[in-house]
């Protein structure tokens, strides 16, 4: 009985030992993680609004020559399509409007007409950050979990290797 005592005994200081190293490995995980974070995340908002000021103005959609009403036309068949892609790619139209005139000059402005843009910007809420930032801003947390992930799996399947 007293074997198997100390053989308790050695199994459960060897799984606090284990415990020990996973909550260390996990804390490590957790810190670079902040920092990742704290490295792509911007400043202050107020430094955020600024840099988007400073970019350039909305660009096309759409190449010039592909803007036009016919090629709009031979290339979503419908205005119905066509506005649903600028809501895609735009945000909440303000209005419904489906002309093919109206879709054609946004498709060549890149943007909704100026009274919709202040309409839109007000119901979504939109932060200053743009689309393509937030995704890339994504895309790179994802990989970088990924990563810290695979880590942290091998690490434990060392540490059960190595304790079984």
């Amino acid at each position: 009985m007293g074997e198997l005592s100390d053989r308790f005994g050695d199994l459960m200081a060897r799984m606090a030992k284990g415990d020990a190293e996973l909550f260390r490995a996990v804390g490590e995980q957790n810190a670079a993680i902040r920092q990742l974070v704290e490295e792509v995340a911007p400043a202050s908002p107020a430094r955020a609004l600024e840099a988007a000021a400073l970019n350039a103005g909305p660009q096309p959609l759409l190449p010039a020559d592909q803007c036009t009403q016919t090629a709009l036309k031979a290339r979503f068949g419908s205005a119905a399509a066509a506005h649903a892609y600028l809501e895609a790619a735009l945000g909440p139209a303000p209005t419904k409007k489906k002309s093919w005139l109206h879709l054609s000059t946004v498709f060549e402005s890149g943007a909704w007409p100026t009274q919709a843009r202040a309409a839109a910007r007000s119901v979504s809420s939109h932060s200053g950050i743009s689309e393509i930032a937030l995704s890339q801003l994504e895309a790179r947390l994802l990989r970088r979990i990924d990563e810290l992930e695979d880590r942290l799996i091998s690490s434990l399947k060392e540490l059960v290797q190595g304790k079984i």
